[in-house]
């Protein structure tokens, strides 16, 4: 587990250099992506704040993040899988400007995804599979997939 606890703190530095970046080609002031996942489906929503229009005042801008960098969050699922206790199935990253630059995260390992379509007991037990958990620390949604 030292292996990937370091290759998680590898992507996480990684995405908070492209990131950083990124925004400051666009002179974006904030992006927030949230990463909704179960088993091998995620669904991935991104807003970027930056300057737009012919006054280049601040608007927010849905799903315009490169998907190069937008696929290193959901990566991240893998990476931060805990044994016996799964990985999250929601997750907030942002990042601001006027905070330098520094990534910003929040995870939830039992919030249940809003995907389209819906997710199925398959999806459920294919998390389980690949994440497993204690049966105590399987949330109640997912427990179709047992």
């Amino acid at each position: 587990m030292g292996g990937q606890m370091e290759e998680q703190m590898v992507l996480l530095q990684n995405m908070s250099t492209e990131w950083g970046r990124w925004m400051q080609s666009l002179d974006a002031r904030e992006v927030v992506v949230e990463v909704e996942g179960v088993g091998t489906r995620a669904a991935v929503t991104s807003r970027v704040l930056r300057p737009r229009g012919i006054l280049r005042r601040a608007q927010w801008a849905e799903n315009e993040m490169p998907v190069e960098l937008v696929r290193e969050a959901v990566r991240l699922r893998a990476l931060m899988a805990h044994p016996r206790g799964g990985t999250w199935t929601w997750a907030a990253l942002s990042m601001k400007s006027s905070e330098g630059y520094k990534l910003i995260s929040d995870f939830d390992y039992d919030r249940e995804p809003v995907l389209d379509p819906p997710y199925t007991a398959e999806d459920c037990a294919k998390e389980l599979e690949v994440f497993p958990r204690d049966p105590g620390a399987i949330p109640d949604w997912m427990k179709i997939g047992v």
